[in-house]
This record gives structure tokens, sequence and C-alpha cells, in this order.
């Protein structure tokens, strides 16, 4: 008697399920790929927001601030003039160029419609002393900031049939609210507005242009007669004067101990009369344009008729060592910020 077996058919996998899972699994992987290059976009043209909001901020402080004595507004419109280049150069989101109409596209992002704001009187300030608010005065400082418009591109908000019944994919790619965000310089959009700024001080006061930097010549020594420039005279009388002035004997002591003598001129004492000889105000600056920083103004009196000025007096020997250093770069090209004078 003989046995017969019987043969199992062997399981055979379906056909086609891995290409399938494949293909459904690569929708989902391209879909985060550009979404994951997208946001590496809006990443990198924030920084180019934020870039052009400190680009003015800083450019703005080479614009004139201020006419001493006169008036300190000029800081306004040096911030607003920093603020237009900003806004032209980084119009194409780059800062070296600007393109007619702006904007720029990359993979998966647009960017367009920046703009670059700087304000003065932002609430950031230091007053300085009392005494010097005679002539300088606070302009509140500066602030800017900027904004601009990014927008997802080439990316479609939902995938073959979308988020309808029976579909296969139920959510969008992108939230409708977040495919045109506004981006800030500073912080993020409240209601689409941006208020978040860079701010710091502005103006240090100091002598600026052809008018404040000229040499400040003495016209006549014994007679209270402003020198040719006049904002320096005024903002260096306007300091010494409230302080100086009411304290007896105060500018022969100060000579007298740096000099070791008084070199207020005799007539002085004679020409304004007595007692008025410690507040005759006395004051030059002397540039590279006067051989040796020695002025030569109009002789009044016979022993007072060089002026030696500071620095570079080669009369007086605490300012001695300037003028053998100013003469030693001058002879070997003028050398300067860390070149060497050998």
């Amino acid at each position: 008697m003989t046995t017969r077996r019987t043969r199992r058919p062997v399981a055979r996998p379906a056909r086609g399920q891995a290409l399938l899972e494949a293909a459904i699994g690569t929708t989902l992987f391209v879909t985060i790929i550009a979404v994951g290059i997208h946001l590496a976009e809006v990443g990198f043209l924030s920084l180019k927001v934020q870039e052009a909001a400190v680009s003015a901020l800083w450019d703005g402080t080479h614009g004139r601030m201020h006419h001493i004595p006169v008036t300190y507004d000029e800081a306004k419109g040096s911030m607003r003039d920093a603020a237009r280049s900003a806004e032209g150069r980084y119009a194409d989101f780059n800062g070296l160029s600007a393109v007619a109409g702006g904007g720029i596209t990359q993979a998966f992002t647009r960017a367009a419609g920046i703009q670059v704001r700087c304000d003065m009187d932002v609430g950031v300030g230091w007053p300085g002393a009392f005494l010097t608010r005679l002539v300088y005065r606070d302009n509140g400082g500066t602030a800017c900031g900027a904004q601009a418009t990014l927008s997802a591109w080439r990316i479609p908000t939902s995938f073959l049939d979308g988020p309808s019944d029976g579909a296969l994919y139920k959510e969008r790619n992108l939230d409708p609210g977040l495919t045109s965000p506004r981006v800030c310089a500073v912080g993020r959009a409240l209601n689409g507005v941006c208020t978040g700024r860079f701010s710091m001080l502005v103006d240090d006061w100091g002598l600026a242009g052809e008018l404040e930097s000229a040499t400040c010549n003495i016209l006549m020594q014994d007679q209270l007669i402003p020198c040719t420039n006049v904002p320096l005279h005024t903002a260096v009388w306007s300091t010494y004067a409230p302080t100086a002035l009411p304290i007896p004997g105060s500018a022969s002591r100060l000579a007298e101990a740096a000099l070791f003598w008084n070199p207020l001129p005799p007539t002085a004492l004679a020409m304004v009369g007595l007692g008025m000889k410690e507040k005759t105000f006395w004051m030059s600056a002397a540039g590279e344009d006067l051989l040796d920083f020695v002025q030569t103004p109009v002789p009044m009196d016979p022993i007072s008729r060089f002026w030696p000025t500071t620095p570079g007096s080669v009369i007086g020997v605490s300012t001695f060592p300037y003028f053998l250093a100013h003469g030693k770069r001058a002879l070997n090209g003028g050398c300067f910020l860390g070149r060497k004078c050998d």
C-alpha cells in the first residue's frame, strides 16, 4: 500500500507592494524636504532684514549730527538718510547691490517689500553734566527697525486631492496663515506691524566738518574776541566760564602749575582793569597747517608775540615730546594707524 503526498502551494508576496509603499513614502519625503528648504530660506532672509536695520543704524553715525552751538537736529536727517540708503541697498536682500524693482526669489521662497525706518528721540539719552547743557543738548538717541514680507513659492498648499472627504491626505502642506509671513528685524510682527527696533546713543558731541575743525587762531590775545573757529570757541567757553571764572585765582594757579610761569600778558591787567586778569578767556587750537603749532597773531604785547598752543608747544616742556613725535611722523611720510615710523 502506497501513501500519496499532497504538496501545498508556496505563498508568494503580493507584487507591487514595495513599489506602492515607496511611492507613498516619496510623496511625504519630498514634501518634508521642500518645507525644510523653505524654512531654511526664511531663516536666511530674516537675518538679511535684521542686517538692513543694523546697517542703517551704524551708517547714520557718519552723517552730521549738529551745528554747535545752534542746533542738534541734524541727527534726525542723517539717520533718515541712512534708512533710505539701507532700504535701497537691501531691496534685493543682498546689501551689496540694488536691483530695480527689488525682491528676491529662491528655491521655495519669495521676499519683497523690505522697509527700513530710523527715528530720533527714542528715550535712549545722556544729558551730561548740568553746566554743559548750556551748549550740548541730548537728542534722545536713535532707533532703527526693518520689516519685509516672505511668501512660499512652488509649495502646493495641499497634495493631490487635498483635505476632502475620503482623501488620502487630510492635512494641508502649509497653513494658509503662514504662506506670507511678515518678518521683523527684532521680535515678531504684531497685527502685521513690526515694533521692535535696535537703539543706541548717537552723536559724541565732537567737532565735525570744515567749519568746526578749522584752526582756532586768536586774533587778539588781550581782547575777548572769539577765534576764527567760532563753534570750538563757543563750546569751550560755555563750559569754562561757569566753572573756572567764579573761582578767584584759578587761571593763574593752573597756568603756573603747568608751565611754571604765568603766560597771561601784562597788558591784560592794564587794558581790562584790575581784577579782570583772571577772568580773561584765551583759547586756541592749532592744526598742522601752522608751523610747529605756534600761532603768530597781531602782536599786542612785546613779550607775547608768539602764542604756543597745546599740543606741540616748542616752549612748554610738558608738550615737547608731542612736538618731537609729530615731527618724526611728518618726515616719515605721515605714518598713521599702526604704520611704523622708522
